[in-house]
């Protein structure tokens, strides 16, 4: 990281963990770093850093030499899609850019997005700078918080007109990172929201030894645009094993954008990279009913996004489909946390 203007550390004394407030150049932002050293292996050193004025997004998760989130810098700078960004109130797309909720419609239709996908939302609050408190470091872990408010300052508030707090929290131990998020409901009015992560992870052992797994018995069904239908398709039986996941599958062998819930019990989400000999597992709290799978074809990465509802919740919702939506709501006054949390797992 190259630094200028600003850089402030601190670590406790004897402790694993620092923490460091840079400016990097080449971002032309503030970043925030979390580390975790292992004295006895470099190999499971753990750096961690988040980007609050570029939507703070957790642009970096290095374990070693490794980068498992993939970002490009020239991306990020312009607030495009790379890193692991925020999704919220609204994760991925939206019918029509237009929803109704208790009655009153409402339209995004004046959001464009870089890749200029029509019904393309991926929130409002990636591309927007947030708020950050000091870091901090003690003997178990390091961690940050950053935050943002939704009110009627905020652009495209007439399309989501609930005031409001996001605050996440970033925490890195030795062996995982937890993205602990808070939603106040500041407003007057019961509000609906959703919540999710758009991790873009590096294909470190390539596309044939990196396998991932999602332990699922549903896929939504989609139409064209990839906006799901409500019909859920059970995993089972030789018609839809194209999607199935529930055994590790190399990313090479997909081709997917979709949607899947019905997450079961006791399980969750891999990530494993055979050639480094380590897994990584997506663990969340149980508000995280859906995940979404995106595996374009030339990219050296691809997408495994965990969520709170499904695509499109709000529509899906309205229509009466509440399971298969799992929209979140907030009466005035009210709030709601859940956690994502990345686990290393090293074989040896």
């Amino acid at each position: 990281m190259s630094t200028e203007e600003r850089n402030e550390s601190n670590a406790t004394n004897n402790s694993h963990y620092a923490t460091q407030i840079a400016f990097d150049a080449e971002l032309d932002s503030t970043v925030i770093s979390l580390f975790y050293q292992d004295r006895a292996n470099p190999a499971r050193n753990i750096e961690v850093s988040v980007a609050p004025d570029l939507g703070s997004n957790l642009f970096r998760f290095r374990v070693g030499e490794h980068d498992i989130i993939y970002c490009e810098p020239a991306l990020l700078k312009r607030k495009d899609f790379t890193g692991n960004f925020v999704l919220w109130p609204f994760p991925n797309r939206m019918r029509d850019k237009r929803y109704t909720y208790q009655g009153q419609s409402y339209s995004l239709e004046g959001l464009k997005r870089p890749q200029g996908n029509d019904v393309l939302i991926h929130g409002l609050v990636f591309d927007r700078p947030w708020q950050h408190e000091q870091p901090l470091a003690d003997q178990d872990s390091a961690s940050v918080t950053t935050c943002i408010d939704f009110g009627p300052e905020s652009p495209f508030y007439e399309g989501y007109p609930f005031e409001s707090r996001l605050s996440l929290t970033y925490t890195l131990t030795k062996n995982s990172v937890t993205v602990t998020y808070n939603v106040q409901n500041k407003g007057a009015k019961q509000m609906p929201f959703g919540f999710a992560l758009h991790p873009y992870f590096a294909l470190l052992s390539g596309k044939e030894n990196t396998l991932v797994r999602i332990p699922t018995n549903y896929v939504m069904e989609a139409d064209d645009e990839l906006l799901p239908t409500g019909r859920l398709l059970k995993l089972e039986g030789i018609m839809y094993a194209m999607f199935d996941l529930r055994a590790p599958v190399p990313v090479g062998h997909l081709k997917l954008d979709h949607v899947y819930t019905g997450m079961r019990k006791n399980e969750s989400a891999l990530i494993e990279y055979r050639q480094q000999a380590m897994k990584l597992h997506l663990i969340t709290s149980g508000d995280f009913t859906h995940m979404v799978i995106y595996t374009p074809t030339e990219a050296p990465f691809f997408c495994l996004e965990n969520q709170t509802c499904s695509t499109d919740a709000v529509n899906l919702h309205q229509q009466g489909l509440m399971e298969e939506a799992h929209l979140l709501e907030l009466s005035p006054g009210e709030s709601s946390t859940g956690f994502i949390r990345y686990v290393l797992e090293f074989e040896q």
